[in-house]
């Protein structure tokens, strides 16, 4: 027997309504705040193509986050958010998209770890027994796979410009580094278990976050960049412990300060 789609907020168990505010809160804001970080180099990229791209992407990312508001809107005791009211002070960011981005590199890793993350965590609600987010999470992630592949082809391009280049990128990777790596919650998910539990995502956590290492793991090796993994069987690992204590599960993101 199939199990039943939950049709609506109010099929929701009460226990899921809470973590999937805070998810779909701080899935909505960091797509909102990436549009804007993309958009401000809409005139300003290394080349008229990549202005192009960034242009482009800027209005994918705001795209989504107009989907994931209106999502958000059905939820009880969700917080009043929309993209003509939205303010920085009370979002739900990874510090790396707080402001604009100094260089193109920053956009890149942007691009590479902070929106694919949210790609991923996206992923898992394909499947969702909850109908109006699988309803929203297939186009935004066909949208999405050519942000992933301007982000892979950019960091090779950069990276083989020389050891200085690579310095200045594996210093940017480390800001964005435990933000994106965490964002997935620890082991089995942290406070989305209770979703994987229920169907609304498919899984969290280390199943995800495997995903994620196995992703990208070989694009920074080839790019020079992995010093901040380990090769492990098949798949890649952290090579040092997350910083889970600095972890804010209900904002997806380190605590400040």
């Amino acid at each position: 027997m199939s199990t039943p789609l939950l049709d609506r907020a109010a099929a929701l168990p009460r226990e899921t309504v809470p973590p999937l505010v805070d998810l779909v809160t701080a899935l909505a804001d960091n797509k909102h705040a990436l549009g804007l970080r993309y958009g401000e180099w809409c005139s300003s990229g290394p080349t008229i193509e990549a202005g192009v791209a960034a242009t482009a992407m800027a209005q994918d990312e705001l795209g989504h986050a107009r989907v994931l508001y209106g999502l958000l809107e059905e939820l009880p005791g969700a917080p009043r958010r929309s993209e003509h009211e939205w303010a920085a002070g009370d979002a739900r960011t990874v510090a790396f998209v707080d402001r604009p981005f100094p260089s193109w590199p920053h956009l890149i890793v942007a691009n590479l770890l902070v929106d694919q993350a949210l790609t991923l965590v996206l992923e898992t609600a394909l499947g969702s027994r909850y109908l109006p987010l699988r309803q929203r999470t297939r186009k935004l992630i066909e949208e999405e796979q050519f942000h992933a592949v301007h982000g892979q082809g950019w960091l090779l391009q950069l990276a083989a410009e020389g050891p200085r280049v690579r310095s200045v990128l594996d210093a940017i990777i480390r800001e964005a580094w435990a933000d994106a790596v965490c964002w997935f919650g620890p082991d089995r998910g942290g406070a989305l278990a209770p979703l994987v539990a229920v169907g609304v995502l498919r899984e969290a956590g280390d199943a995800v976050r495997r995903r994620f290492l196995r992703q990208i793991g070989p694009l920074l090796r080839d790019a020079g960049l992995a010093s901040l993994l380990r090769a492990d069987g098949d798949g890649w690992v952290p090579a040092e412990a997350l910083p889970w204590a600095e972890w804010d599960e209900s904002r997806r993101r380190m605590r400040r300060g």
